[in-house]
């Protein structure tokens, strides 16, 4: 238990270093945790943030004493791009950690287009009516339930979210947590939250859900 916890305050350690490490553009536009995908490949015009995330916490946490190896393949899923792991981190005792990422623009969908794409990715296939996305929440948390011991010990889910201060993610996080049963054991939770330095009144948050290994 103890160790489980010390690697969520090391994960929300390094989002905080990559949140302030990821600054103005020479370009003048900000990036932040929010577009750190525009950081790190400056040269693209429309970045993947996700699989940046996951490529900079795979070189961080092991300062913190958690080695860490990013895309691994599920071994009980077909040989697909899709059914790689984010992350699996190693802890102490031979343990591992298999663990999604997933982020939640809302304070970015809801100004121009409507919450229709952002609550589809948060939520799709277990709320009708929102349009049939890949690589959601509810689908990465049917393929960490594949994960079986020995090669996993842990599994999780960590959800990094973006919100304007007086539109919060409470009720969509409350929605999705029903949805999916993560407030009910084993499952359990940390979270974490801090104000976005390049957005005005807008703000990341970050939840990380985990449980034995089935």
């Amino acid at each position: 238990m103890t160790v489980v916890l010390d690697a969520a305050s090391s994960l929300f350690q390094c989002l905080r270093l990559m949140d302030a490490e990821a600054g103005v553009r020479p370009d003048g536009k900000p990036t932040g945790l929010n577009w750190y995908g525009g950081h790190q490949k400056r040269s693209q015009k429309r970045p993947q943030t996700e699989p940046c995330w996951t490529q900079r916490l795979a070189k961080l946490l092991p300062g913190y004493g958690f080695p860490a190896k990013a895309e691994v393949r599920y071994p009980r899923l077909p040989k697909q791009q899709r059914n790689r792991c984010d992350l699996v981190i190693d802890m102490p005792q031979d343990e591992k950690l298999w663990l999604e990422i997933k982020g939640a623009w809302k304070a970015y969908w809801t100004r121009p287009r409507g919450r229709s794409i952002y609550r589809s990715y948060l939520l799709s296939p277990l709320v009708p009516g929102l349009g049939e996305k890949t690589h959601t929440v509810p689908g990465d948390l049917a393929k960490l339930k594949t994960v079986r011991w020995p090669e996993g010990t842990e599994v999780g889910l960590l959800l990094v979210g973006f919100e304007a201060v007086n539109d919060p993610m409470d009720g969509d996080i409350a929605e999705l947590v029903m949805a999916t049963r993560l407030d009910r054991p084993p499952w359990q939770v940390r979270a974490d939250a801090w104000p976005d330095r390049y957005r005005a009144g807008e703000r990341v948050r970050c939840w990380l859900w985990r449980r034995p290994a089935e």
